[in-house]
């Protein structure tokens, strides 16, 4: 067993290099017994100091498990149900169509089913508290019928956090640290960003300098912090219920031996049926989030975990990605395998290779040369990503100039949930301000104008379309591609000043 880790070590130092990464995390649990706990690499590259199993990384999305969990505690109490509509225990909660008002369910929210599209823009970057969020929801338009098509939504997580607060009568994060990790152990991980930074054993986020390259370059970011969370006072991140855990691998391998029902953690947190339900299929995946790979099929999503064939066994899983951290948590439940990776690089793959490594050794198989492929999948995805932008931009007409002065463009534009958008014009060229960021708007052709930078996660050149009034001409609206799943409109704001 020394040999494979030292092997794996070797691969985990290589791959820092190949990924320009600061730092992995890894650790795995088998028959109920931590295997390997460990780290590689800085923790903070600036003050070089080391990572290892206790250090604590954002893990993001992998939140969603610990909000499903919880779920599951109060439908075991006969508190929740997970099918009736959410309006019964939410009473103000209106959707974009009256339908889905009136029969979205929790077990609809946790398995993203409702017929909304991410509607990332309406939260990420924003200044809004989480009941801006759950009221905005009536604005948000959807681009399927409810239960017929699986699309990953943060802001279902949000209202899901919210029934259980209304339940309950107490916060999300007092439930989290109250049922399950008081109870599991769980020492080290937080639930506010200023518990993380006050650590003496965090790690600092990396990005890529550049947003057209998705492999090269290393630059510490900032936390995605909101302007409303506020631990003094008791108030939380906005989207807590779907990515505010803060971990470290040893708290993690307790939460994955809890998920494989091992004896060796407390009893009393799930039951086996509750499990069995978090991890069923609840809807089908079209295509796997992940990189594509002929090792997986049968992609599903649960409720907070992904669930599918991993090489003929039954895999449970879910990944999570924050401005500069990425994290995964992998269960091979019929073998009783778990994995957790983390790493402080926004995007990197490694820690996926890494796990996939893990899972194969203890399968019997080797040869998945996983860390190439998943270096390989990041850049064929940022070359996709740049396809992408081209395609929304369309062919460009050249000789083209904007219709009006580019002070007429200068204004204020809003939609309902979304924050608004500010154009202003300096040193005789445009900028767009939204959702605290401020990115140089250079002229494409006509009155389309492109980003020079990321927005988000959208990819440097996304266009921006002004509209003229019918009457008059003046410049009235603008339209960015904010979400880019299949049958989505542009979102429209229209010009207030």
């Amino acid at each position: 067993m020394a040999g494979f880790f030292d092997e794996l070590s070797d691969m985990a130092e290589r791959g820092l290099e190949l990924w320009e990464s600061p730092s992995v995390a890894l650790g795995v649990t088998y028959r109920g017994e931590t295997v390997f706990s460990g780290a590689f690499g800085l923790r903070d590259v600036e003050r070089g100091l080391s990572a290892d199993s206790q250090t604590l990384y954002q893990i993001a999305s992998c939140t969603k498990a610990f909000t499903a969990a919880l779920a599951a505690m109060l439908v075991e109490e006969g508190v929740l149900d997970w099918d009736t509509p959410v309006r019964e225990y939410v009473p103000e909660v209106r959707f974009y169509d009256d339908y889905a008002t009136r029969t979205v369910s929790v077990r609809d929210l946790l398995c993203h089913r409702t017929g909304l599209p991410r509607h990332e823009y309406s939260w990420y970057g924003t200044d809004y508290t989480r009941d801006d969020i759950i009221h905005n929801l009536r604005f948000l338009e959807p681009n399927h019928p409810i239960r017929t098509t699986f699309q990953y939504n943060n802001q279902c997580y949000v209202l899901a956090g919210r029934v259980l607060e209304h339940l309950t009568g107490t916060t999300f994060e007092e439930l989290v640290s109250r049922r399950i990790l008081e109870p599991l152990g769980m020492c080290r991980s937080r639930l506010y960003l200023d518990e993380l930074a006050a650590d003496e054993n965090h790690a600092v986020g990396y990005g890529r300098p550049d947003g057209r390259d998705p492999v090269h370059g290393r630059v510490p970011i900032p936390y995605y912090r909101s302007s409303v969370e506020d631990r003094s006072a008791g108030v939380g991140s906005p989207f807590a219920p779907a990515g505010c855990i803060s971990s470290c691998v040893d708290d993690l391998l307790v939460w994955a031996r809890l998920h494989l029902g091992d004896d060796s953690v407390p009893t009393g947190v799930l039951s086996p049926a509750s499990l069995a339900t978090l991890h069923a299929p609840q809807m089908i995946l079209d295509r796997p989030l992940d990189m594509p790979q002929a090792e997986s099929a049968f992609h599903c999503y649960g409720l907070g975990w992904f669930v599918e064939s991993y090489r003929g066994r039954r895999f449970v899983h879910h990944s999570g990605n924050i401005d500069g951290f990425s994290s995964f948590v992998g269960l091979l439940p019929d073998e009783d395998l778990g994995v957790v990776a983390l790493t402080n690089m926004n995007g990197s793959l490694l820690h996926a290779a890494l796990a996939h490594e893990a899972l194969d050794h203890y399968l019997g198989v080797s040869g998945g040369d996983w860390i190439r492929r998943y270096h390989d999948h990041a850049v064929e995805k940022g070359e996709k990503e740049a396809q992408m932008a081209a395609r929304l931009r369309g062919e460009r007409v050249l000789g083209t100039a904007p219709s009006h002065a580019l002070a007429d463009y200068v204004g204020t534009y809003a939609r309902p949930g979304y924050e608004q958008v500010r154009v202003t014009c300096e040193a005789g060229a445009l900028a767009l301000e939204f959702n605290h960021w401020h990115l140089p708007l250079d002229h494409f052709h006509y009155d389309t104008f492109v980003l020079d930078d990321v927005l988000g996660e959208l990819p440097p050149g996304m266009p921006v379309h002004f509209h003229l009034a019918e009457t008059g001409g003046s410049v009235d609206g603008l339209a960015m591609p904010l979400h880019t799943e299949p049958g989505c409109d542009l979102v429209c704001f229209r010009r207030v000043d």
